[in-house]
């Protein structure tokens, strides 16, 4: 541009109020030019036109630290806020409300093990309130049953029952007339592809039969007597390979004397090497003649 554009009085005065807008706005000029829908570049050119390049360096460094001392009161505003956030929960003594409230987050606190001061800071609550209610309670002066007070839908559903069926959730309650929801049947059925299905499931990768019982809503003793039915996993057992060492070799020896007579018995040692065991008080000589004449059982 030719110095007679910056001459030109109706431009000069159309960029100075711009000019004079964006010192009193607080914003960046970026930011202003967005909102305006103006060039950034030009308005730069003209803020050093009209100020200098000194005085316009100054006046935007001057925006920017106007900019950040009011970013950090809002950030010191909202903390004041917040803090003030946390310590409005009612405290009225008289409140059955506030009185089950309270009585949870003391029975909460002493089964934490934590601080008073750290748990009220973790809750974001009064440490003074909560310090004040659980005196009040640890003294008698209030009596309540928190979980009494629970909301019918917030209740945990205790059931020994290994069925599918879903508690009853109702916020509000049945009105006259209105039909009763269809209840879950108390018996449940499955056919013989379902339960070969179900008990394949164990031999995926990371199953589990208790997993597998817990989706399906059903015991794992069913699971297990299908497995069975099924011929699913049944592992041929091991048989034991029967071992003979001499009786001269040291570790027959060694093994020999470790095997101890239970209680009431005695070991006698046979012509052949072999150690056999009877009652205590019994003749060694009588023994063993039993036993080389076949009558072990006797």
């Amino acid at each position: 541009m030719g110095s007679k554009h910056f001459e030109n009085r109706a431009r000069r005065e159309w960029w100075s109020l711009h000019i004079e807008a964006w010192r009193r706005s607080g914003l960046g000029i970026r930011k202003y030019c967005q909102q305006q829908r103006l060039t950034e570049n030009t308005l730069r050119r003209w803020l050093k036109r009209l100020a200098g390049n000194e005085t316009a360096l100054k006046l935007e460094k001057y925006q920017t630290e106007l900019r950040r001392e009011r970013a950090r009161e809002e950030r010191e505003k909202a903390l004041r806020k917040q803090k003030q956030r946390r310590f409005t929960v009612t405290s009225d003594v008289r409140n059955r409300a506030s009185q089950a409230f309270w009585a949870m987050h003391v029975e909460a606190l002493n089964w934490s093990g934590m601080e008073l001061r750290a748990y009220a800071a973790a809750m974001q609550l009064s440490p003074h309130s909560l310090r004040k209610w659980r005196d009040r309670l640890a003294a008698g002066e209030v009596t309540i049953d928190w979980r009494a007070h629970l909301h019918p839908s917030a209740r945990p559903a205790v059931s020994t029952s290994a069925r599918n069926s879903q508690p009853e959730r109702r916020l509000t309650a049945a009105e006259i007339g209105d039909p009763a929801a269809a209840k879950t049947p108390t018996r449940r059925f499955f056919s013989d592809e379902e339960k070969l299905a179900i008990a394949k499931e164990p031999e995926l990768p990371g199953a589990k039969v208790s997993a597998v019982a817990r989706k399906h809503g059903i015991v794992t003793g069913p699971l297990f007597r299908w497995r069975a039915q099924f011929g699913i996993a049944q592992k041929k057992r091991s048989k034991l390979a029967r071992v003979v060492l001499p009786d001269d070799m040291p570790a027959a020896r060694a093994l020999r004397d470790l095997v101890r007579p239970p209680e009431g018995m005695m070991a006698v040692d046979l012509a052949d090497g072999r150690r056999v065991f009877a009652p205590a008080g019994s003749d060694p000589d009588a023994a063993r003649a039993q036993i080389e004449s076949g009558d072990e059982a006797q």
